[in-house]
């Protein structure tokens, strides 16, 4: 990471002084133009009348072959040249005239340049500026053969480096404007890069103290537990990689495009691609924000009142609250179908009035979730409604011994779901109630009937073996009966079957029942 920082910091301090190089050439160029200049253009252009041509001071004082040319210049190149003075205007004050006549008529970007005669000179003009007023002492000191073409040269001098300058100005904005957008480049993506290690730090911190991230609370109401924020956290910290990564992206597009001309017209282009729908989308949230903060009190209000009747059932299911119409076993299943309905109510009922109308989002909203619901959840429904038959119908009672299928158990209690066996073992059986709609259900009753078989020889098996069963199975139980189930050549199979309310009540009747086989075969044998 050192090296690359380093790299960064190398590339735009270069970008930086190369940067200001060129922005300070013309500058300086212009600078060294001012100090080589001329007078005012209100001097140096106003047309001499003819009496001053012919007997004013620049006559008196006639050519000065001796004196110092002044230079006129455009930028760093030398236009042309002034010797004469005019007046009481010498060579250097003209100079310095034409050089800020010129400069404001590159900064007005004026190209038409054409000589118009005044009198006895002539006015070398750049589009409505003028820039010189020369005579016929400076055609002569130019060792032109008149006034006429002196004028014309320095028109055509003027006319070529204005269009010089402006290509190399043209040429050093390109650069510049290039420069820029390798600057913006560069930063853009050391800007990206420090987002994306930010949110690997931000990962790496979820992952290594994931019990510091607060659960997300409403007062004593847990809206999402520590788990559920960490992986919202993670997910937004992926979505926020991507729109830094979007949004530097389009930042460089727009200031790289608004450089250079050729390019300006998509600058429009994006802008309005991007900021129109936000635009619109922006409308839109703020002439819905009344209904927003109405379905916002309507949720809330509805969350208070499903609060308010889960813990009221709760209440009578506890025992705390009696109702004469409900008992505390049906508390728990009336309070869910009452939370169920009273959503539906709201969906259908309560979404019209807020929204304004039958037709709005919130009905059909409501009627697409109902529909979603009714599709997802037919077995479920299913369930519920064969279990509020079980449940409300008093098909079984706690306490019972059943049999659902190959599995058995005493009812521990009867849902609106599922009904909970606690089985011999002392094991917990949930049965949902829709699998008592595919397989029998025997109902034992309070205490169940349990049935085995017993294999014995077949010198044994007599009546007075299955009474002597019979009495020894009335301890444990009542009921009890033995009966002759298959007959071999070597031996019997009785069948033995005792009605017990102890958990192991089968266990016992075969322990009892061994033990008198075995008193028999001893009988046998000692006899």
């Amino acid at each position: 990471m050192a090296p690359v920082t380093a790299w960064l910091r190398q590339v735009t301090l270069g970008l930086g002084v190369a940067l200001l190089a060129t922005s300070a050439w013309p500058q300086a160029s212009a600078a060294r133009a001012a100090d080589a200049g001329a007078a005012s253009v209100a001097a140096s252009a106003v047309p001499a009348s003819p009496s001053q041509g012919r007997e004013g001071p620049a006559s008196a004082a006639g050519p000065d072959a001796g004196a110092k040319p002044a230079e006129v210049r455009v930028g760093d190149t030398v236009v042309f040249t002034l010797r004469a003075a005019r007046g009481s205007t010498g060579a250097a004050a003209r100079a310095r005239a034409a050089n800020e006549a010129l400069r404001d008529a590159l900064a007005a970007r004026a190209d038409n340049v054409h000589v118009e005669p005044v009198g006895s000179a002539s006015v070398v003009y750049v589009g409505e500026r003028p820039i010189v007023q020369l005579t016929e002492d400076d055609a002569a000191l130019a060792g032109d053969s008149g006034l006429a073409v002196h004028a014309d040269r320095v028109a055509a001098a003027i006319r070529a480096a204005l269009a010089a300058e402006r290509k190399r100005s043209a040429v050093a904005g390109t650069i510049f404007n290039v420069s820029l957008a390798v600057l913006f480049a560069v930063l853009a993506l050391y800007l990206l890069r420090r987002a994306w290690q930010l949110g690997d730090r931000a990962g790496d911190w979820l992952e290594a103290h994931p019990e510091r991230v607060p659960a997300l609370r409403l007062r004593a109401m847990e809206l999402l537990n520590r788990a559920n924020v960490r992986t919202l956290l993670a997910l937004g910290l992926e979505a926020g990689r991507w729109i830094v990564l979007f949004g530097l992206g389009y930042a460089w597009l727009i200031a790289t495009f608004s450089l250079f001309e050729a390019t300006r017209g998509l600058t429009e282009r994006l802008s309005g691609a991007l900021l129109s729908p936000l635009t619109t989308l922006a409308s839109r949230i703020a002439a819905a924000v009344p209904l927003l903060v109405l379905t916002v009190l309507a949720l809330l209000v509805l969350a208070l009142v499903l609060r308010a009747v889960r813990l009221f059932f709760r209440e009578v299911a506890r025992g705390t609250t009696r109702l004469a119409w409900l008992p505390r076993d049906l508390a728990a299943a009336t309070g869910a179908l009452a939370e169920v309905g009273l959503v539906i109510v709201a969906l259908l009922l309560v979404a019209p009035v807020i929204t304004g109308g039958a037709e709005g989002v919130g009905p059909r909203l409501g009627l697409l979730l109902l529909g979603t619901l009714a599709l997802g959840a037919v077995p479920l429904a299913a369930n519920a409604v064969f279990g509020a038959v079980t449940l409300f119908g008093r098909r079984l009672a706690v306490d019972e011994w059943i049999e659902v299928g190959t599995r058995a158990g005493r009812v521990v209690r009867v849902g609106l779901l599922e009904t909970t066996l606690r089985e011999a073992s002392g094991a917990e059986l949930r049965v949902p109630h829709l699998a008592r709609l595919l397989q029998p259900t025997l109902v034992h009753g309070r205490a169940p009937r349990v049935s085995a078989t017993l294999v014995v020889e077949r010198a044994l098996a007599t009546p007075a073996l299955a009474g002597r069963i019979e009495r020894a199975l009335g301890g444990p139980g009542s009921g009890a009966a033995v009966r002759l189930a298959d007959v071999c050549a070597t031996h019997v199979t009785l069948e033995i079957a005792v009605t017990g309310s102890a958990p192991d009540a089968l266990s016992v009747a075969l322990w009892a029942a061994l033990a008198e086989v075995d008193a028999m075969r001893h009988e046998a044998r000692d006899g």
